[in-house]
This record gives structure tokens, C-alpha cells and sequence, in this order.
């Protein structure tokens, strides 16, 4: 699926299509490295149109929790942590209008973390009794169609500020916060065409954290760019730096992907790819270099294999899956592999949930108003799909899920080209104990005549 090119008509589409079938991605050869496993998703209830999801301890017992946005219910729902990495119910708190992103971060400086949604029109803090219960939220006015939020120092106080992206005026709007976790009047930062993600991060060495925003552009006038914004120092930045991708992202992301201590980009295309964007050491990038995922709507970083090279993940919304696309320890990345999610994952965060000190994944998923878990569980085998690979590149794609070929049956095919994978048993994304079998039907071309 292409040419969607606003993210909440995505989401209401997402919605309004929900009986419909699995669309399915393009795959590309795989290289043999070691890759992550996780067990089956396990899915909890949220508020109506989940988009956004963050992870942190929200009430100080050192298990963290979960807080979505629900855009349509015009709530943050908070999901305590167990311990094991499993949820209770949600408590829903009541946010400005339509919220489609949620972030976490001590705003008050009482060393309670509180919550900040993006909202149409405002953004809420939600400020944390100490319990993992919110006081009512507090808006402040922003722009409309506030599509992200994230939370940092920006001006050297000590005491976190707001940035957040507004689509239709095309800017930024910075947010610097008075001490107790009130804010000052925004002020606008141009931006590409219709920005749809902040985040922040210090990009040039200078040890004041910037700015960087993915420009998902309209049906008229294509985004295909990220903006760099620089820090002045106090909390004010420069003219935005326009760097090129591919494809209409959604979110942006900041890590050292090549281990050089400089942090770099990594950007969702909309369309079937990731870009990676290397930094040059002065808050300039290389040229973006694309990596084929999904139809992906949100990406991440963190090291999922533990080799201490920091991975990407996306959010998959019409396979129903995240690809996880390991470093291979250059900046540069691993062919994909795939993990079922719950339908329709929209966003995707990081962070070990239940204690074993490996990174877990959770995705919100608009519909059906749901979070999805999975646990980071090495060694376990994932099912891929190869349906349509040359066995070459169908074996390599099995051995680095953890799994192994079974029996081979070959057919012929009309359309399937000789030596490729017709189809295959078990169906792609489940999940077998480690080297479990997955079975082949191979094509033999077309029946002599």
C-alpha cells in the first residue's frame, strides 16, 4: 500500500480496513549474523486508536510500565508491570483532543516521572502523584495537528523541556519549562513539509541536544526529507538542514549506529524501507542509505542481540509484523526478519520489561485498541516468510531465525519461477522451539507439454 500520506488518515484507514487481509512485503537476501528471538506477542487492552507508546517506571517500584496514546478516546492509558514483563489493567487519564504520541520524563523535578501527549492543538502534562497515578492533565497551547512529542533539556537548566512537531503550519514548537513542570509560551521552528516526528538528541558535538524531525509531506508536495535543527545553547536553534531519503516518513529516531560516538538518524520511508543517516561529526549527515523492511510506520533503535551494536525496528502495519534489522557493526544493517505482532502496529518502543536484562518490544496497535509484548526470548525459532526465494536465500533466511529447512517437496508452477519457494509449513511468524522444522514446496518450473 502506497500514497497515504497524512498519518491520521493512515490510522483511520487502518480502522476502517480492518477485515481486510495481510498485505505482503517484499524480501530481500539475507546474510547469516546473529539475530534476535522473541516469544509469541502477548496483547493487553488500551484505549480506543493506540498510536504511541512509551516505556518507564511510573510507579518507582523499578518494573517499568507502559503508557499509550489513544487518539480516538482522547486518553493515555497506563499499564502497570507485573514484574514478569505481563500487565495489569489499564487506568485511563483524560488528555487534550485526539493524542497520537505520548512521551515520559520528570517534568516537576520530584524524581516521579511524568507524562506529555501531543495533542490536536495542545500538548497535555500529566504530572505523577508518585504512585503511577496522574493528577489531571494541564494543556498548553500549540499548533494544530501535534503529531509527536519528546521531552529533553534544552536549554542547559537542568529541567526537561517540550518539543513538538505541528503539521500544519509546518514548524516545531518549543516548549522550555519554568521548573515545576509548567511551561512557557512555544516558539515556532520551521520545518519541512508537514512534520510529523521530533526528536532530540546532540548532534554536533557541541554537547547541547538538537533537534531532528521526519517531514512526511502531503499528496501535493512530497516530505522526503528529515530537518536537522542545531541548539544555539539556550534553548533557541538555527535554521533548519534539509537532508534527502526515500520515501514519506512517519517517525525518526537517534543512536550510534557505527560505534563512532557520533549520533546518527534512522528514518521510516512509509513505503517498504528504512533510511540510516550517518553523521558526519558536525551535525551534518552522509547521504541516506535505504534498507528494505515492511510497509513500516515507526522505527527504534536498540541492540536486540546483544553485541552491544545497536539494531532498528519497525512497525509493519499491513504485514501485521516489526522487522528487526541487526548492525552489523558499521552503521550498516543485516537483511530483515520478520515477527508477528498484533494487527495493525502503528509504533513500536524499547526497553527490557521483565528483568532478564534483554531489550523487549511493544507496539500499539490502533486497532483493535491493543499493545502488543513480546518478550526477547534467544534462541527460540521464528518462522519467515520465503515464499517465493531461491533456496539459497530461503535456507539463510531460516538458519538466521534460529530454525532449519524440513522436508522438500518440489511442484510445478505457473507462476512460481523453477527453484523458488511456492509455499511452506508452518505459516510465517510462528514461533517453534529452537531449530524447529519448516517445510518446503519448491517450484520445477512450468509442466512439460
Amino acid at each position: 500500500m502506497t500514497g497515504i500520506t497524512n498519518p491520521r488518515a493512515l490510522v483511520k484507514r487502518i480502522l476502517a480496513l480492518a477485515s481486510l487481509g495481510v498485505f505482503a512485503g517484499s524480501l530481500g537476501a539475507a546474510t547469516l549474523s546473529s539475530a534476535p528471538s522473541f516469544a509469541p506477542a502477548r496483547s493487553y487492552v488500551t484505549g480506543r486508536a493506540s498510536v504511541s507508546v512509551a516505556i518507564g517506571d511510573l510507579n518507582g517500584d523499578g518494573k517499568p510500565d507502559l503508557a499509550t496514546a489513544n487518539s480516538y478516546s482522547k486518553t493515555v492509558s497506563v499499564l502497570q508491570n507485573r514484574g514478569d514483563g505481563s500487565f495489569r489493567a489499564r487506568h485511563d487519564y483524560a488528555t487534550g483532543r485526539s493524542p497520537w504520541s505520548v512521551a515520559i520524563g520528570d517534568l516537576n523535578g520530584d524524581r516521579k516521572p511524568d507524562l506529555a501527549t501531543a495533542n490536536d492543538g495542545t500538548v497535555s502534562v500529566l504530572l505523577n502523584r508518585g504512585d503511577g497515578t496522574f493528577q489531571a492533565k494541564l494543556d498548553y497551547p500549540t499548533g494544530r495537528s501535534s503529531e509527536s512529542v519528546a521531552i529533553g533539556d534544552l536549554n542547559g537548566d537542568r529541567k526537561p523541556d517540550l518539543a513538538t512537531t505541528q503539521e500544519e503550519s509546518n514548524t516545531v514548537a518549543v516548549l522550555l519549562n519554568d521548573g515545576e513542570g509548567s511551561f512557557r509560551p512555544r516558539r515556532d521552528y520551521a520545518t519541512g513539509t508537514t512534520p510529523t516526528s521530533v526528536a532530540i538528541g546532540e548532534l554536533n558535538g557541541d554537547r547541547k541536544p538538537d533537534l531532528a524531525i521526519a517531514n512526511h509531506g502531503t499528496d501535493e508536495i512530497p516530505g522526503r526529507t528529515i530537518s536537522v535543527l542545531l541548539n544555539r545553547g539556550d534553548g533557541s536553534f538555527r535554521a533548519k538542514g534539509d537532508y534527502g531519503i526515500r520515501g514519506d516518513p512517519f517517525r525518526i529516531a537517534i543512536g550510534d549506529l557505527n560505534g563512532d560516538g557520533k549520533r546518527d538518524l534512522a528514518t521510516d520511508n512509509g513505503s517498504a524501507s528504512v533510511s540510516v543517516l550517518l553523521n558526519s561529526g558536525d551535525g551534518s549527515f552522509l547521504k541516506a542509505r535505504a534498507y528494505a523492511t515492511g510497509f513500516p510506520t515507526s522505527v527504534a533503535i536498540g541492540d536486540l542481540n546483544g553485541d552491544r551494536k545497536p539494531d532498528l525496528v519497525t512497525t509493519n502495519d499491513y504485514e501485521n509484523t516489526v522487522s528487526v534489522l541487526a548492525n552489523r557493526g558499521d552503521g550498516s544493517f543485516q537483511g530483515k526478519l520478520d515477527y508477528a505482532s498484533g494487527r495493525h502496529p502503528y509504533s513500536v518502543a524499547i526497553g527490557d520489561l521483565n528483568g532478564d536484562r534483554k531489550p523487549d518490544l511493544v507496539t500499539a496497535n490502533p486497532d483493535p485498541h491493543i499493545v502488543s509484548v513480546l518478550l526477547n526470548t534467544p534462541g527460540v525459532c521464528t518462522v519467515q516468510d520465503v515464499k517465493g526465494q531461491t533456496m539459497p536465500v530461503a535456507r539463510r533466511m531460516i538458519a538466521r531465525a534460529h530454525c532449519r529447512v524440513g522436508k522438500i517437496r518440489r511442484a510445478y508452477s505457473k507462476e512460481i519461477k523453477k527453484g523458488r519457494v511456492i509455499s511452506q509449513k508452518p505459516k510465517p511468524g510462528t514461533v517453534l522451539p529452537g531449530r524447529g522444522k519448516v517445510n518446503l514446496v519448491v517450484s520445477r518450473g512450468r509442466r512439460p507439454k
